[in-house]
């Protein structure tokens, strides 16, 4: 569902992408971590479509949805207008499932609120909301659990793991226990290669 084959990239003399190769399928998790700098972002992007690589291949089989490192929501619609805002057909129906979502991740009292009345945790848990209410093939996640912590981790961690058994998923993370905790195949990066 998604092949990154060979990137290189780079910006100006700096080398940022060295020939990162991965393969995910349905159902694959890959969380990838290391230093900051490393390139991780860059390849994200470019596994997005949002950025263009300088060489290689990427493939990309069907609807793609991305979390970024931090909650771009829109400031004018509430919270349930924002997960709804990504789905498509019978409004109620969208509605209902939007509401379903939003008490998964502990929001239900927040869809009223507008995104400039949310922590910078809530934020990032209706960032993640709204990618499973899209419903994509490919989840690329930067960092998406660093707001959160305690019980609120856990739940949205467990809740993920369950919906993305059937997706191909890449997320990237500094935190080694948050790859424990999803689990799937881990990566490293250092200078812009898989090891």
């Amino acid at each position: 569902m998604l092949k990154l084959l060979k990137i290189e990239k780079a910006f100006g003399d700096k080398k940022v992408l060295d020939g990162f190769s991965l393969t995910l399928k349905k159902g694959d998790i890959a969380m990838l971590y290391g230093m900051s700098g490393c390139g991780k972002t860059t390849l994200l992007r470019i596994a997005a479509g949002l950025e263009k690589e300088d060489r290689g291949t990427v493939g990309r089989n069907g609807k793609i949805a991305v979390v970024f490192a931090e909650a771009r929501l829109f400031p004018t619609a509430t919270v349930l207008e924002n997960i709804t805002l990504v789905m498509s057909g019978d409004k109620r129906k969208n509605g209902e499932k939007a509401r379903e979502i939003l008490a998964a991740f502990g929001l239900s009292e927040a869809e009223k609120l507008y995104p400039h009345e949310l922590s910078t945790g809530m934020a990032a848990r209706v960032s993640l909301a709204r990618a499973v209410a899209y419903d994509a093939n490919i989840y690329l996640m930067d960092e998406p659990f660093k707001s959160l912590d305690g019980e609120v981790k856990t739940v949205v961690i467990e809740y993920l793991k369950a919906f993305l058994k059937e997706k191909a998923t890449l997320i990237i993370t500094h935190d080694e226990v948050e790859t424990d905790a999803i689990g799937g195949k881990v990566c490293r990066m250092v200078e812009g290669k898989l090891i």
